[in-house]
C-alpha cells in the first residue's frame, strides 16, 4: 500500500498497522497490536482524539489534513480519511485511518510556487479588507449623522437605518475574512462554558431580526470551568448560532444544549506556546455544545463543501463563519461535527476536551477533572 493504515476496534484497540504508518508517525518498534490507541499513539493526541470520536461522528473526516509533531519537534503534514469498518449487515466493527505524508509534496517546487501565490493573494485580500473598512467607517458615521437630521421624516429615517444595517453586515464580513486568514493564537484561561454560551446567544441575536424564533437553552448542572480561550470559543459559537438563525426562513426554534460526555478511557491533550515544549494533560470527558435548528437542512451534495472558505448557500452569507468556527474548535483540539435532514433542520455539535488548569503556584500542568481536589 502507498499509504499508512491503522485500524482499531470499537474498544479503541489497534487491530492492524502497516509499516508505512509506523514510519510516518515514528512509532517505536514495540508491537502496538492489541494496545489502546491512546497508549500506542500517545505522541499524537489530536489524532487519537479524532480516531476515538469517529464512532460518534455523523460525518467522518474525508480528505482532511492534519499537522503532527514528531519527537524531534519537527512538523509533518498528513492527508487522511477516516472511514468506519462495517460488517455485511452494516454493523460498525471498528474504524480505520488511511493517510499519506504530504510534507515532501509541500516542499516540491510547484507547491512552493503555489504557496507563494496563495500567500500573496492572502496579503492582497487582507490589504483590500483594510482599505474597505476605512470607507465603511466613514459611511457609517455619515449615515448616523443623516439619520439624526431626518429624525422627523420616518420614511427617510428607515432608509438611513438600512444603510447602517448593510454597513454593519459588510464590516462583519470583512472582519470574519481577516480573522480567518490570521494565524490562530489562543489565550487560554479557566472559563465558564455556560457564561460563554449565553454571551454568544446574546451577541448573535441581531441575526433574528424580522423572525419569530423560540430559543431553548439546557445547561448541565455543575459543569466545571474549562481551559479554553473564552473569546475565541464565543466567536465560534456566535457563528454557529447565526447559522442556525439564518437557516430558519420566518419562524421556528433553536435549541442549545451544553453537557458533559464521558469517554471510554482517558485521552491526552497538549498546549503549545511558540517554541516552548508542550504542556500535556489528560481528560476523560468532552464538554459538548449542541446547536439544533428546525430550518431547511443541508442538501447531501453540499455537505462535503460546508466548511470550505467562502462557500455559502445564503444570498447574504460570506462563507467564512463555519470555516472559522471549525478552525477555532480544532485549535482547542476539539471536534466540530453536524447532522442534518433536508426540511427538518440541522444540529452542529462542538466537542471540547474537558481539561481544567491548576492554580499558577501549582506549576504548569493539567489536572483531569476526576482528580481535581
Amino acid at each position: 500500500m502507498r499509504c499508512g493504515i491503522i485500524t482499531i476496534d470499537k474498544s479503541g484497540r489497534i487491530t492492524n498497522i502497516n509499516e508505512l504508518a509506523r514510519k510516518i508517525l515514528e512509532i517505536p518498534e514495540a508491537d502496538p497490536i492489541g494496545r489502546l490507541c491512546s497508549e500506542a499513539l500517545a505522541d499524537h493526541p489530536l489524532l487519537v482524539n479524532l480516531f476515538v470520536e469517529s464512532f460518534r461522528m455523523k460525518n467522518q473526516p474525508n480528505r482532511a489534513e492534519m499537522e503532527i509533531r514528531l519527537q524531534d519537534r519537527k512538523k509533518r503534514t498528513i492527508g487522511f480519511s477516516m472511514p468506519l469498518i462495517r460488517d455485511e449487515a452494516g454493523e460498525v466493527l471498528g474504524a480505520a485511518i488511511f493517510f499519506r505524508d504530504l510534507t515532501q509534496i509541500e516542499h516540491q517546487e510547484e507547491q512552493a510556487k503555489l504557496k507563494d501565490r496563495l500567500a500573496a493573494l492572502g496579503q492582497m485580500a487582507a490589504g483590500m479588507a483594510h482599505e474597505i473598512r476605512n470607507p465603511l467607517g466613514g459611511i457609517e458615521v455619515t449615515a448616523s449623522l443623516l439619520r439624526r437630521r431626518l429624525a422627523s421624516r420616518t420614511e427617510d429615517v428607515s432608509l438611513a437605518d438600512k444603510i447602517l444595517s448593510e454597513v454593519k453586515r459588510l464590516n462583519r464580513t470583512v472582519m470574519d475574512c481577516l480573522e480567518y486568514v490570521k494565524p490562530l493564537h489562543l489565550d487560554r484561561k479557566r472559563s465558564s462554558l455556560e457564561a460563554v454560551t449565553h454571551e454568544a446567544l446574546r451577541r448573535a441575536s441581531t441575526s433574528m431580526e424580522g423572525k419569530a424564533i423560540e430559543i431553548t437553552v439546557k445547561m448541565e448542572r455543575d459543569l466545571p470551568p474549562i481551559w479554553i480561550d473564552p473569546d475565541r470559543v464565543r466567536d465560534a459559537l456566535i457563528n454557529l448560532v447565526r447559522n442556525a438563525y439564518e437557516a430558519i426562513p420566518k419562524s421556528g426554534n433553536v435549541r442549545v444544549e451544553v453537557c458533559r460526555e464521558p469517554l471510554p478511557y482517558s485521552l491526552t491533550t497538549e498546549e503549545r506556546d511558540g517554541d516552548c515544549p508542550p504542556v500535556r494533560g489528560s481528560f476523560d470527558s468532552h464538554a459538548v455544545i449542541r446547536i439544533t435548528d428546525n430550518g431547511k437542512g443541508i442538501p447531501e451534495e453540499m455537505r462535503d463543501r460546508l466548511f470550505y472558505p467562502f462557500f455559502t448557500t445564503k444570498q447574504t452569507g460570506s462563507g467564512v463563519g463555519l470555516p472559522l468556527a471549525r478552525k477555532i474548535v480544532e485549535g482547542h483540539q476539539g471536534i466540530l461535527d453536524f447532522e442534518s435532514q433536508v426540511g427538518r433542520g440541522t444540529t452542529f455539535v462542538v466537542k471540547l476536551p474537558l481539561v481544567t488548569r491548576p492554580a499558577p503556584n501549582d506549576g504548569p500542568r493539567f489536572i483531569p477533572e476526576k482528580t481535581r481536589p
